[in-house]
């Protein structure tokens, strides 16, 4: 870093209604003011004709606060700009580069499609309710997968120096070449937005600025950018064996965000074993948990999803996305907070010729769309089940139980040919449950194997 700026808060009354938004005529047009007279806040005050003026409200006769007083961030640094990330050789020959690392517009960007990750080798759900430590293995599969079904390189934001500082990513990491992943040191904790002491921090701040930085950072040289875990795994359907092609096609219509509905899988009961630890799960002569079996890749053993395709509607609540960094100008996790339609101001909307100015926005459906899950991409979202959450599956997961809240099946028995019958059951005497993705049982996941078969040499 070779800037550092001071960040000092400026504490004001606060504003409220219409006629205190700090806008102009040239931002929003005058209907928007028009609006005004009919909704007043008592607490609207000093409103000029177009809203909110500082000069007029506080006057100009104002001083910075005291360091001790004010709450104010010093020495904040500023990071230097950041250099494309290495091309192979067939990239190269392909993309021209100016002397700064900027892609050259007339060309291509360096990248079509990129992928953003936070991820840390051991974590703790929230509310410190499991510990899990399987990331590390699962992230050599999961970039192994991607990078199947085209992705051309990965965004590693290591959170592991968050946790301990006895381990990190980077071996595993080291697997791949530095044009296929960029890994980012990022030890930074999640702030608590919890009462204080309490156990579960809340938001997971340091995914969110994480996710900020990569885009910002990163977004120059990759067309598109997917804001995924680990635990996710877009698959190509359809006519489609490769998400670039997805893409390609989705630009082509004028999209720029595609969305993906999350529902959760559950670990297929083939493809797993009896675990015992001593504790909850049992001991040796009595096990009485499941565990993933070593020999199984984590998509085979979670292609085992309750609900069939397509999803429902009220799996779109924490949908994921892939996005053009060009358009998406921020993105929060789930969502495209801020884009270039919506800082669009009525000026240059006359500007461009459009018939109308809404001065409340929403993303219009061909900017962004969810993708049709059975002809071109869906999510299988495999979150880890651990074996102590499988604990009493022989009486939860047989046929006829009915299953409460605390006493729930978390355990897939796929649906033969996905068409299930509710009057049958497996002849092991447990309920078919959860739907199977083809396309991957029959393409993907063969060739998944293959791929870390060769990169771990064997």
């Amino acid at each position: 870093p070779s800037v550092y700026v001071n960040v000092v808060p400026i504490r004001t009354s606060p504003r409220f209604g219409f006629g205190n938004s700090m806008f102009t005529k040239e931002l929003i047009g005058d209907n928007y003011f028009k609006k005004t007279s009919f909704f007043v806040h008592p607490y609207e005050f000093n409103r000029t004709e177009y809203g909110f003026d500082a000069k007029t409200s506080y006057g100009d006769k104002n001083v910075l606060p005291r360091v001790e007083a004010s709450g104010r961030w010093e020495n904040i640094p500023i990071c230097k700009p950041i250099s494309p990330p290495p091309l192979s050789k067939e990239k190269s020959k392909a993309v021209a580069l100016t002397e700064s690392g900027q892609a050259i517009e007339k060309k291509e960007k360096p990248h079509t499609l990129s992928a953003c990750l936070w991820a840390s080798a051991t974590f703790h759900t929230r509310g410190n309710d499991r510990k899990v430590t399987d990331t590390v293995e699962r992230i050599k599969e999961w970039i192994e997968y991607h990078l199947l079904v085209g992705f051309d390189h990965f965004y590693v934001y290591d959170n592991t120096g968050a946790h301990t500082n006895e381990t990190s990513l980077k071996d595993v990491l080291s697997l791949f070449s530095d044009t296929e992943v960029t890994r980012i040191d990022w030890p930074t904790v999640c702030c608590n937005n919890n009462k204080p002491g309490d156990e579960n921090t809340g938001e997971r701040s340091s995914q969110y600025a994480a996710e900020s930085s990569c885009r910002q950072r990163y977004g120059q040289y990759t067309e598109w950018i997917a804001s995924i875990d680990t635990d996710e795994y877009l698959v190509p359907m359809g006519k489609y064996n490769s998400m670039k092609e997805v893409v390609a096609d989705a630009k082509k219509e004028g999209n720029n965000v595609l969305s993906f509905k999350s529902t959760r899988a559950y670990p297929n009961y083939d493809t797993m074993e009896l675990f015992y630890n001593g504790g909850e799960c049992g001991k040796a002569d009595k096990p009485l948990c499941l565990a993933k079996r070593n020999n199984v890749t984590y998509i085979e053993a979670y292609n085992c999803d309750f609900e069939a395709l397509p999803k429902p509607d009220w799996a779109d609540r924490a949908k994921k996305q892939i996005y053009q960094p060009d358009y998406v100008l921020s993105h929060f996790v789930h969502y495209s907070t801020i884009t270039h339609d919506i800082l669009k101001t009525y000026t240059q909307s006359k500007k461009d010729g459009d018939k109308r100015y809404n001065d409340f926005y929403y993303e219009r459906n061909k900017r962004e769309r969810f993708t049709n899950e059975l002809e071109e991409a869906v999510m299988v979202h495999t979150k880890t089940t651990v074996p102590g959450n499988t604990k009493g599956f022989k009486k939860n997961c047989h046929f006829g139980f009915v299953e409460t809240w605390k006493d729930k099946c978390r355990v897939g028995f796929p649906i033969p040919n996905n068409v299930l019958d509710v009057n049958a059951s497996r002849p092991d005497g447990y309920k078919y449950n959860c739907y199977t993705n083809e396309k991957l049982t029959s393409t993907f996941i063969p060739k998944l194997t293959e791929a870390l078969k060769k990169r771990s040499g064997a």
